[in-house]
């Protein structure tokens, strides 16, 4: 599986993540959020400023997103509406996974039919809002990238 860590930019204009492998500072992706958009819009880019990967767009209550990569849908990522505990469903062409985050814990683990972990996504102690994403092959590593943006989105951003 590789590692990844998606971390909220402090003092940016509209909403912005960086994604580094751990303890890199190298800087490999950008996602940004789109400031005048009336649902969440967010663009994942090469590095600071580069080529577009993957657009991320939810419906207006953040309950849909959709993952569209060179303009053709690839995944969905549905939230209940209403739910005691952080749960999502990650749809990918034919294949369904089902995470469950809990209360607090904060860990989304969306696991193949024969139980292997796919995708993890876990929420990070830390004075930023940082994910450590771990994804293997069978999963396009935009969506992967893309999920723990619409997880902050849902969970944890605060407007």
């Amino acid at each position: 599986m590789e590692a990844y860590q998606v971390t909220q930019a402090l003092m940016s204009v509209g909403t912005v993540y960086h994604v580094r492998r751990p303890r890199e500072d190298a800087l490999l992706y950008t996602v940004r959020g789109e400031l005048m958009s009336p649902t969440p819009k967010f663009h994942l880019v090469e590095g600071e400023a580069g080529r577009e990967l993957a657009l991320l767009h939810a419906n207006f209550i953040k309950t849909k997103y959709e993952v569209l990569i060179e303009g053709t849908s690839r995944a969905s990522i549905v939230f209940p509406a209403v739910a005691l505990k952080k749960t999502l469903t990650l749809v990918v062409g034919a294949e369904e996974y089902a995470a469950d985050g809990g209360v607090f814990k904060g860990v989304f683990r969306c696991k193949k039919p024969d139980g292997a972990v796919a995708l993890e996504i876990t929420k990070e102690l830390s004075l930023r809002d940082t994910f450590a994403v771990k994804v293997d092959e069978s999963l396009p590593l935009e969506v992967a990238l893309l999920s723990a943006v619409a997880i902050h989105s849902r969970f944890y951003e605060m407007v």
